[in-house]
């Protein structure tokens, strides 16, 4: 091996290292993964913040939930809902996006810090010129002493929604 060479792969080494370290420090410390679960087959109520372009939603109660959503059952209907007992021991966290496409929600991560949930995902927007939509993202999650919801949609902070840790505990 040339000194050309060893230095190279020398330099290589050091690189990798320090990417590797960032790549680690970047992870906030104490942050862990919170279970969730997505659910489907609802729409948004027309009622609910219907000139927004987006809402985000933090629903700790059945009657609070059928305000904003609704559920249209077909036959071999094959949907995720929220179980009957959910709001027993979950909250539902959600966003909607509404206009002249129809979106396509990915999520990436669900995590708590300190009191604080992070949501990360994405979101692919079809667009459909002859009819509008509100399209929604929706998750449960476990109650417990919340202070903050923040979304991150796309790789930049989209909302931050303060909650009171009271309303997020299990009654």
């Amino acid at each position: 091996m040339t000194p050309f060479m060893r230095n190279s792969f020398i330099a290589r080494l050091l690189l990798l290292h320090t990417l590797v370290f960032t790549l680690q420090a970047a992870e906030p410390e104490g942050k862990k993964p919170a279970a969730y679960d997505t659910h489907d087959g609802y729409f948004v109520s027309n009622k609910f913040e219907p000139e927004r372009a987006a809402s985000f939603v933090i629903v700790q109660d059945k009657e609070s939930f059928d305000k904003v959503f609704g559920s249209a059952f077909v036959m071999k209907d094959k949907h995720h809902r929220l179980p009957n007992d959910a709001f027993d021991s979950k909250i539902v966290i959600a966003v909607v996006k509404r206009g002249n496409a129809t979106c396509e929600f990915k999520v990436q991560d669900v995590a708590v810090k300190d009191g604080a949930i992070t949501v990360t995902y994405t979101v692919t927007a079809t667009p459909q010129p002859s009819a509008t939509f509100a399209c929604p993202l929706i998750l449960s999650i476990a109650r417990g002493d919340y202070t903050t919801v923040q979304f991150i949609e796309n790789g930049k902070v989209a909302e931050t929604i303060h909650l009171s840790p009271a309303t997020t505990k299990r009654p």
